[in-house]
């Protein structure tokens, strides 16, 4: 039987198997717009920037601004910030099972993107205002509900967003792109959101007097008056928060407008939807390509959060810095220009082996944060590029596996439930960055730190340069383990790749029928060929 013959049998195999939910390619005009041009990639990275525009921003400026601008107590914020992070994390799993049941004229994903957009930009400016009330209690609820509503309705956006990614084309290498031009402006989303609210409270209260830290055990202080500031620098301080909210809600308003009307979501065939939820979630949280990817990606990024989480604290009281915040800038910034490094990368190695070796360029990093001591500030901005280049691996090449991961499941179990895939991914991600700050606050604690001081013991200094180096060690060490075991190498994506292709062209009629008459036109000539023939 020769190839063509093998090709067809294949072919109507999966016809019988997978009944496809997409309209049939009928012309080349067709199949020319499903090809995902430049502008298609711009647009769908730039609607990338609404999760990391704000949650970046509430992970430098959240604490503060409720301990000092909305003077809430301590153990309030604690509770907020929190259970805010797990409340959020709960929430995807909930949303990636409505997003699935989801079928409209309009689209699977879009209609939660189009809502979800308005309702998070007006969520999150009434989380950055101050109301008045004259309880903490009351104080206490208000940012509670507005945290937790505002990651509630952000996922409503974010999460379908990521799915989109298996939506906006059926070929492996556009998604890849497409994830570059996404991880690129969730760079640019964390620059531009430290720049807009950080920019925007310096306006508002640069001509405004501030206390100072306290001295020693906290029993002598610098104010103006029985408040932390004065009633001017406060009320300047609640303006410069929200206008700076007030900025990055416009923002996440463009962005979900420009995803929106820049992309198309294909109606892709995602196999057969007739097995129920309660079937296919056992399968996909035993699928051990998942696992596997879940395992990695967890360690990972909980090594690069525990150096994010702690590196303003290390900066100040292990190297004495005050002025950190240009040293992530710079982080920040080389994380930007690494990223189509790592891209070419990716096309070159493989996924699995770039990653393997962009991780492994955190060691020098590490090892610069064990040794470093104070007054080495250029060591410091120099080191930057390190931190840039492992913010720059995490955001590329674990999202652009996932795609491959449900590619691969497709193929085993003929369903391709990529909400319920993205919202668990996400989900676990989230428990790990909120287990992550849990666990160093609470080591902070433990060791005798104290906000507000001047001076922290010596114990913390310590603290400080072991959860920056040793503890993110030892989660890439077993990051690693689960890396090793990942099965989807270059070798296998490539196999599974041309399965697909061979699928796509099954449910192609036009491709279909030219390629029975081609081989009915062979049969015939070959009736006719001569001995002499055939030896030429």
């Amino acid at each position: 039987m020769d190839s063509e013959s093998e090709t067809l049998e294949i072919s109507d195999q999966v016809d019988e198997t997978h009944a496809t939910e997409s309209t049939p390619l009928q012309s080349r005009k067709l199949q020319r717009q499903r090809v995902l041009r430049t502008r298609n990639k711009f647009a769908y990275g730039f609607g990338g920037m609404p999760y990391q525009l704000t949650n970046t921003v509430i992970g430098f400026y959240l604490a503060i601004f409720l301990l000092e601008t909305a003077n809430l107590q301590p153990i309030y914020a604690s509770v907020i910030i929190f259970f805010g992070r797990f409340w959020d994390a709960l929430t995807d799993p909930i949303v990636g099972i409505l997003v699935t049941k989801t079928d409209t004229r309009f689209g699977k994903l879009k209609p939660w993107m189009a809502i979800g957009a308005p309702m998070a930009s007006a969520a999150y400016l009434l989380l950055w205002t101050v109301p008045h009330f004259s309880s903490d209690i009351a104080g206490f609820f208000w940012y509670l509900l507005f945290y937790c509503g505002f990651q509630t309705i952000l996922t409503c956006y974010h999460l379908p967003y990521t799915a989109l990614t298996m939506s906006i084309s059926e070929k492996q290498n556009e998604r890849d792109a497409a994830t570059a031009y996404r991880m690129s402006f969730e760079v640019v989303g964390n620059l531009l959101g430290n720049i807009l609210m950080g920019q925007s409270i310096l306006a508002f209260t640069r001509n405004t007097e501030r206390k100072d830290c306290r001295i020693g055990n906290g029993t002598e202080s610098n104010i103006t008056s029985e408040s932390n500031i004065t009633s001017d620098a406060a009320r300047q301080e609640e303006l410069g928060y929200q206008v700076g909210a007030a900025m990055i809600g416009g923002v996440v308003l463009i962005s979900a407008i420009t995803v929106l009307f820049g992309t198309t979501e294909l109606k892709i065939n995602q196999g057969n939807r007739d097995v129920s939820l309660r079937e296919a979630l056992p399968k996909i949280m035993s699928f051990k390509p998942y696992l596997m990817l879940i395992g990695t990606f967890l360690f990972f990024i909980t090594a690069v959060q525990s150096i994010q989480g702690n590196f303003a604290l290390y900066c100040k009281y292990t190297l004495l810095i005050d002025d950190y915040q240009n040293i992530i800038i710079v982080v920040l910034t080389s994380a930007f220009l690494f990223l189509p490094i790592w891209y070419a990368v990716l096309k070159r190695l493989g996924k699995k082996m770039t990653m393997a070796i962009g991780a492994s360029t955190t060691f020098p990093l590490l090892i610069i944060y064990a040794f470093l001591p104070p007054g080495y500030d250029w060591v410091m901005y120099a080191s930057s590029i390190f931190a840039g280049n492992a913010i720059a691996v995490m955001q590329l090449i674990p999202w652009s596996m996932v795609p491959d991961v449900i590619d691969h499941f497709l193929i085993k179990h003929g369903q391709s439930y990529e909400a319920i895939f993205y919202s668990f991914f996400v989900m676990f991600v989230k428990f790990a960055t909120g287990i992550t700050l849990g666990i160093s606050n609470m080591v902070l604690g433990l060791v005798g730190y104290e906000n507000g001081n001047c001076e922290q013991p010596e114990a913390v200094s310590f603290t400080l340069r072991i959860l920056v180096t040793a503890f993110p060690l030892f989660c890439i060490s077993i990051g690693y383990v689960f890396l090793y075991f990942y099965p989807i190498n270059e070798e296998v994506r490539q196999k599974n790749k041309t399965i697909l292709e061979i699928w796509r062209d099954d449910r192609d009629e036009v491709r279909r029928n030219t390629v029975k008459l081609s081989k009915e036109q062979r049969i015939r000539t070959r009736s006719f060929r001569t001995p002499s023939t055939t030896l030429l």
